[in-house]
């Protein structure tokens, strides 16, 4: 009878795993056909530097502001961002910088104090960065993977994989489930203008094909299901350096 209760417990301990296995399959799956639908690990492993341009609309004030914004990025971790605004025609430029442990902001050439909520901001920037990246998710031990399951993504199907980090907040990717392409990015956030916490939806609405990869020319951000920037990417340049001063306070 022993044997028999040993046994039937091992049947239970197995089959309880199994849909927790086929979970795990689903998601290395996911994230391959990702990979590839974004041009492939090779080329994105080797990808060291970007720098964008992109023009849009802010929702600030209870208005919608014109902005242009210019980012550089050194992988893994380094940004920096030159956003202008015009506000009733003055206009504000704005410098953000972060080279991996250290952060700076300027408007209009002032110091801006950056505080501990803003630092978290720009480490779960440089956190979000990495995630989507999208090879390292399946090498990375630090982060937990698990299936969201089906859903839908400005009314195409999409597939989401929940990644989970023991020092950054859980982030939830939405993949295309027909193309494999990354649709939506939902994370917190904290809305330093609101001066409060919400839920960011970061919708990919159109790609671009660069260099046999595929990178947002459309992107739309939510702020708890409200548009809060809409912007198109009009230039795209992947380099193999910048300069790590570029990263540093102005």
């Amino acid at each position: 009878m022993r044997r028999l209760m040993f046994g039937s417990l091992a049947v239970a301990l197995v089959l309880a795993c199994v849909p927790r296995a086929f979970a795990q399959g689903e998601v290395k799956a996911i994230i391959e056909k990702a990979v590839k639908a974004h041009g492939g690990a090779e080329k994105i492993d080797k990808l060291k530097c970007v720098q964008s341009k992109s023009k849009g609309k802010l929702e600030l004030f209870g208005s919608s502001i014109d902005m242009t914004q210019e980012v550089s990025i050194k992988y893994p971790g380094k940004f920096k961002e030159v956003a202008e605004i015009d506000i009733n025609g003055q206009k504000v430029k704005v410098i953000s910088t972060f080279d991996g442990s250290k952060a700076s902001i300027t408007a209009n050439g002032q110091a801006v104090d950056v505080t501990d909520k803003i630092m978290e901001e720009f480490k779960e920037g440089s956190h979000a960065m990495k995630v989507g990246r999208l090879t390292n998710l399946l090498a990375d031990k630090s982060l937990q993977l698990s299936l969201l399951g089906e859903s839908k993504v400005e009314d195409r199907p999409a597939m989401g994989v929940k990644i989970a980090s023991k020092d950054h907040r859980d982030i939830n990717l939405y993949f295309d489930k027909e193309s494999g392409v990354l649709l939506k990015v939902q994370t917190r956030k904290n809305d330093l203008q609101a001066m409060q916490e919400v839920d960011e939806e970061r919708i990919i609405k159109e790609y671009q094909d660069i260099e046999g990869q595929k990178v947002p020319k459309k992107v739309l951000v939510n702020h708890d299901g409200k548009k809060y920037l809409e912007v198109e990417v009009i230039e795209v340049k992947f380099l193999d350096n910048i300069d790590d001063s570029e990263f540093q306070k102005p």
